[in-house]
């Protein structure tokens, strides 16, 4: 098992309203949280100098006010409220994981305690970009730009633009490709829907496979991610044979090896480039 650096609050007493009953939110009851923050603490350790630690006592008081702020009718919300709070405030944390108890819930049988627990940290995505109709250099910028103004979204770095053909047996103009790289707190289905929300607002229209369009935003990996679903698969399915997903890929994450094909980023374009090379 991976053992992580982690500083644990357990059981912060904190008076609160939530709940689904009028009764809960008029005379509230007492909630106990379990809090594990996971974050690098070798500087700290090192040092010994409080700049470079985590406050603990500063955190229990940001998690007090973050709880007593707001009434929720469900504890899974007030959970999934704090986590996402608790990783925005503080930049030294990577992942949370929080245990609501709620001992005084009002099932009506005798019980100790009833609680909900969950873990959240920020994950690390690489997105395709291209483009091939309008002004492309624009539209692009336009959808970096809203992909850093989402407050679930950090650290955005872009690739340089290459000038590629079109992959496929649609003739058309030749395409502006890149790829990003992001932090976010978005899952990868959350962080989907809102790569569709940028390409809808860049007018564009899925109707011809393979065919021109405004903006085209893909996921090809979401930290060490191998998922499917029916509108998503990670990692993208077919990156490891499109030069202009490798070149511009290779310059953000050169070093990065693929979950299932084993290959770093720099091995799947020089394989690519080889294989290009000879069926010219």
């Amino acid at each position: 098992m991976e053992k992580r650096d982690c500083i644990k609050i357990t059981n912060l007493k904190i008076f609160a309203f939530h709940g689904v009953f009028e009764e809960e939110k008029r005379q509230g009851q007492d909630f106990y949280i379990n809090a594990t923050l996971y974050l690098n603490l070798h500087a700290a350790g090192k040092s010994d100098r409080l700049e470079d630690a985590l406050n603990y006592g500063e955190v229990s008081h940001f998690i007090h006010r973050i709880f007593t702020e707001k009434s929720y009718d469900l504890i899974e919300a007030a959970c999934e409220n704090l986590c996402q709070k608790l990783l925005l405030e503080y930049s030294l944390l990577w992942g949370v994981s929080v245990e609501l108890q709620k001992p005084h819930a009002p099932i009506g049988l005798p019980f100790e305690n009833v609680s909900v627990t969950m873990y959240r940290t920020w994950h690390t995505a690489y997105i395709s970009f291209g483009s091939n109709l309008g002004d492309s250099r624009t539209l692009i910028a336009q959808g970096i730009e809203k992909l850093k103004k989402h407050p679930l979204i950090r650290g955005v770095e872009a690739s340089q633009l290459f000038v590629t053909k079109p992959y496929g047996p649609v003739e058309q103009n030749d395409f502006l490709n890149g790829c990003l790289k992001l932090e976010t707190l978005l899952d990868q289905e959350e962080l989907l829907e809102f790569l569709h929300m940028i390409e809808e607002e860049a007018d564009r229209e899925r109707i011809l496979r393979w065919g021109p369009r405004t903006l085209d935003m893909d996921i090809v990996f979401f930290d060490s991610l191998v998922y499917e679903s029916d509108t998503l698969v990670i990692p993208h399915i077919d990156m490891q044979n499109r030069l202009f997903v490798l070149e511009p890929l290779a310059e953000l994450c050169p070093n990065y090896r693929h979950p299932l094909l084993g290959k770093t980023v720099s091995q799947l374009l020089n394989e690519l480039k080889q294989v290009e090379y000879i069926n010219k």
